[in-house]
């Protein structure tokens, strides 16, 4: 009968440390992929989202100085409604995003208030032409809609304070580009040379 001789157990004991190693190795890099990978996706929904808000945040300032001059719910200011409502339809186009924010307060926060404004928009545009003409004590029936679109407004920058935390990006470039200008409606007459 033959004897097999397992000699050389250092050699063995060499290849089975080398092939924990390895797999601890391949382990972790696949654990700071994946977290790597997370943290992008979560950084990419940060820079939609909050982009979505500070445009939705500008243009409903836009609708506040154009319902403060003329017909308060003319053509102009419904455009600008209008213009807030793409805004929205954009976070209902891409709401499952969200999902990779980790933040479950700040996740629920955004989708309350867009969900707000998505809402809020549908009744203005639902409303008659009659609504929006004020009656004898000044008042439209628009109003409190508008109203309270302006006071959902006001919820937009701590939000956007939230996302630049995950995002290390700072969304006030459309409030700087507005407030160059004292009356952001009025376009500038290029410089003459």
């Amino acid at each position: 009968m033959a004897h097999l001789d397992l000699g050389g157990g250092d050699t063995l004991l060499a290849v089975v440390i080398g092939a924990a190693l390895a797999t601890v190795g391949g382990v972790l890099a696949g654990q700071i992929e994946f977290h790597q990978i997370r943290r992008e996706r979560e950084r990419n929904a940060g820079l939609l989202f909050g982009e979505v808000l500070a445009g939705l945040n500008m243009i409903l300032q836009l609708a506040a100085e154009a319902r403060g001059r003329g017909e308060p719910y003319g053509s102009i200011t419904m455009r600008i409604l209008k213009a807030a409502h793409r805004e929205t339809h954009i976070y209902e186009r891409n709401r499952e995003l969200l999902f990779a924010v980790r933040d479950a307060k700040l996740r629920a926060r955004t989708h309350i208030l867009l969900l707000q404004m998505s809402l809020t928009l549908d009744s203005v545009f639902e409303a008659s032409p009659a609504d929006r003409q004020p009656n004898a004590e000044g008042v439209a029936a628009l109003d409190d809609p508008f109203g309270f679109l302006q006071e959902l407004r006001e919820d937009i920058p701590g939000l956007l304070a939230q996302f630049q935390k995950i995002t290390r990006y700072a969304f006030d470039a459309h409030n700087r580009v507005l407030n160059e200008d004292s009356d952001p409606l009025v376009r500038r007459a290029p410089a003459q040379a």
